[in-house]
């Protein structure tokens, strides 16, 4: 395979230095050098701006001001703020930081403020969302592809990220495979991207670290059983140990015995849905424990393909019995049995 530049710099900084040198190529004055690239770097101000027909003649650009990635400075009308990330996620207010600063530094200035949060990597919808709600665009990976599809270019530099990021992509969307869901972790994050668009309530996945060697999680669906705690559905992709879908609690009182009755009594409900749920290799009462584990949840075809269909029909089922069993708790109350 032919050697790529950014398989090597993977970090953010590299993709910083890439996405400031892209955008001084949509300089009027570098068209002379590689006009092909000159024109894909306009596209890609132009996008960021949201102005498809703009006339782009002079750019300034660079890296770490004030803590700020990437920022660009377009025809004196223009300053963009780019929040950088490849794998990473906004942490520590910073997006609202990073716009003050700029609001502060052109507040005697008539220059107007584009805010941009750039994403090479995957990220779940639940942090998409408050990166919208402090009022920054989203330009992902497939918006670059988009971009960078459109025109040929002759360059090394550009085409060995245009390739690296296509190569994210593509692993992303191995997950029409199980193999490659428990094996390769863009295919496990792309699977968790299309159940996030399968189910119509709010969800959220990320890495968890544990004392086994941590795994990629997800988690939705929260039912509350009065006097006991939430109940919720998990996912855990732990790669070397295959992947599980899990019924957990949190929110309640850890004992051993909670456990043995959430699971008695949880299996008779399940079975009317059709599914069959067991107990954990062992119980460990804590902050957050396994209360049942859903058997059967992922299927293949001889082909390995997964089974979308089967698995979205086993959560939509154990939705039902999280249901069903908080209501009946709830009813043995108000009936004092």
């Amino acid at each position: 395979m032919k050697p790529n530049l950014f398989k090597l710099a993977t970090s953010e900084l590299s993709q910083d230095s890439f996405i400031a040198w892209l955008l001084e190529w949509a300089d009027s004055k570098n068209s002379q050098y590689n006009s092909s690239l000159h024109r894909v770097a306009q596209n890609f101000v132009r996008v960021l701006l949201g102005k498809n027909d703009y006339n782009i003649s002079q750019v300034k650009a660079g890296r770490h001001w004030a803590d700020i990635d990437v920022w660009a400075e377009i025809n004196n009308e223009y300053f963009i703020l780019i929040e950088d990330k490849t794998n990473t996620c906004q942490h520590s207010g910073q997006l609202e930081r990073y716009k003050k600063l700029a609001e502060e530094h052109y507040s005697e200035k008539s220059i107007e403020i584009c805010l941009i949060y750039l994403k090479t990597g995957n990220e779940s919808k639940a942090n998409i969302k408050e990166i919208n709600d402090n009022g920054y665009k989203i330009v992902n990976r497939s918006i670059l592809l988009n971009i960078f599809n459109d025109i040929n270019v002759n360059n090394d530099i550009f085409n060995d990220f245009f390739d690296y990021i296509s190569s994210i992509e593509n692993e992303t969307n191995m997950y029409i495979k199980l193999n490659n869901i428990t094996t390769f972790w863009k295919a496990g994050e792309g699977f968790y991207l299309k159940l996030q668009e399968l189910i119509n309530e709010w969800s959220d996945w990320k890495y968890v670290s544990n004392y086994a060697g941590g795994f990629l999680g997800f988690w939705y669906h929260w039912t509350n059983v009065e006097d006991i705690g939430d109940i919720y559905i998990q996912i855990e992709n732990s790669f070397e140990y295959g992947i599980k879908l899990l019924v957990k609690i949190q929110n309640w009182n850890p004992e051993l015995d909670i456990l043995y009755k959430l699971l008695d009594e949880l299996s008779p409900i399940a079975s009317k849905q059709g599914l069959i749920i067991n107990k954990p290799s062992r119980f460990s009462p804590a902050d957050t424990s396994t209360v049942a584990v859903v058997q059967d949840a992922f299927k293949a075809d001889e082909n390995d393909n997964f089974d979308m269909n089967h698995f979205i029909n086993v959560i939509h089922n154990l939705e039902k019995t999280l249901d069903k069993y908080s209501k009946s708790i709830k009813q043995k109350n108000e009936n004092g049995t």
